[in-house]
């Protein structure tokens, strides 16, 4: 038998994982599949429907870490079920919200409660594995994301058009609500998660290595959703999309994803996660540019949409298999404060995006995404530069030889991890 194999039952405990991450992800990002309808409906100009992509993005930032001091010790499956249901309770109220007020206000509920969930859905399926197996265990995880993209923000899309944004929204709680129950009857695991404290979140971002990681997973989520939360507005605007097309370009947009997630679990024993994050950065960066230098196409529009989701699906597992390597022993943590990383980013960029593109057009939006870009390249070279071998032979008091573990049997940064993807 494969030693790097996930069995079976583990392997369906992080399908039911992922799930949950694809509701997370669906919840997230059905503002920009459904950006016209929902702008319709409430007469919303395009930075006040950008702004609610940004809410629900800075709302995550901002509670994640603390809810990890508050709540982080509680049982993980309770933790995810907490936030399903704060999240079904957000989209109900988006459905029924009769004014823009009342939808800033559901999409900060709806942020609170994926700031519950998804920081315990990764640190729960890394530690169900060996070392070896956690790139493939991340990956797997995150192929709710990839699917949200293939699925979920076409369908949201498809759904706002012809049924309307208020039954997507409604769509979206009974799906939250029905992955609650699911959980409820096939994960029957009632292990803590990690009680942290605000001495240990200051430790955290103080090392240099991991503050470069954190700065890396920013900036580049920043650098796509510049561009991507405007995705519906620049195809109808420059490039006389109707919906159909665009729910079309957002299934292509999605299908390549999945395919990038599928590439990513099968390379992720070969390459280290440094080679596949500078790899697909610079992908990134090449591609934003050819949007911007190339002439005006819907086919070069069609052919970046394949490119970048695949791209970026290389990206997001890697991003998260290298925090896990260099905090092993603090990974719900590290996982935590890199997801309100990456949604500080998201709501970053969305504002950017909304900002700037009415005014300004797209070549602003390609211009902010490549110098966001280019920036966390920067920060990621920064971070690989800081982590500085220890001297052959020294072996710290309390880190086993033999080993490379804690006296408890917790891998250690650089010692379990690294030797797990070599």
């Amino acid at each position: 038998m494969d030693p790097n194999k996930i069995d079976r039952q583990t392997f369906r405990a992080l399908v039911l994982l992922s799930i949950a991450y694809f509701v997370q992800a669906t919840t997230a990002l059905c503002v920009v599949g459904g950006f016209a309808s929902i702008s319709s409906e409430w007469r919303l100009t395009t930075t006040e429907s950008a702004m609610l992509v940004s809410a629900f993005g800075a709302t995550f930032a901002v509670t994640a870490p603390l809810l990890q001091m508050l709540v982080g010790h509680w049982i993980r499956r309770t933790q995810i079920l907490a936030g399903l249901s704060v999240m079904a309770f957000g989209a109900v109220g988006f459905a029924l919200a009769p004014s823009y007020p009342v939808l800033f206000a559901a999409r900060i509920v709806m942020g609170l409660g994926a700031a519950l969930i998804s920081p315990i859905l990764a640190a729960l399926g890394s530690s169900m594995v060996k070392p070896a197996q956690q790139g493939a265990a991340l990956a797997t995880i995150l192929m709710g994301l990839g699917i949200s993209a293939v699925i979920g923000v076409p369908s949201s899309a498809w759904i706002a058009l012809h049924v309307g944004p208020r039954w997507m929204f409604a769509s979206i709680a009974g799906l939250t609500l029905t992955t609650a129950m699911s959980i409820v009857v096939f994960i029957r695991d009632r292990s803590p998660g990690e009680r942290v404290s605000p001495k240990q979140v200051v430790a955290l971002v103080q090392r240099p290595a991991t503050i470069g990681a954190l700065l890396t997973a920013f900036f580049i989520t920043a650098g796509i959703f510049s561009t991507y939360t405007m995705i519906s507005p620049i195809m109808h605007d420059r490039y006389d999309a109707g919906p159909h097309l665009i729910s079309i370009a957002f299934l292509v947009y999605g299908v390549s994803g999945l395919v990038g997630n599928l590439f990513v679990r099968r390379i992720s024993a070969a390459f280290s996660a440094e080679i596949l994050l500078r790899s697909a950065v610079v992908t990134l960066i090449v591609i934003f540019t050819g949007l911007l230098i190339l002439p005006l196409s819907l086919t070069v529009l069609l052919a970046a949409l394949v490119a970048w989701p695949f791209v970026l699906d290389v990206f997001w597992p890697s991003q998260q298999r290298r925090i896990v390597e260099l905090e092993p022993a603090l990974r719900g943590l590290a996982l935590a404060v890199t997801a309100s990383f990456l949604f500080t980013g998201i709501a970053a960029g969305s504002g950017l995006g909304g900002a700037f593109y009415p005014k300004f057009g797209l070549s602003s939006v390609l211009m902010t995404s490549i110098v966001l870009l280019l920036i966390g390249l920067g920060t990621l070279s920064f971070s690989v530069r800081a982590m500085k071998p220890k001297p052959a032979g020294t072996t710290p008091a309390g880190i086993s030889k033999s080993r490379g573990t804690n006296e408890d049997g917790t891998c250690l940064a650089n010692t379990c991890a690294d030797r797990a993807w070599s």
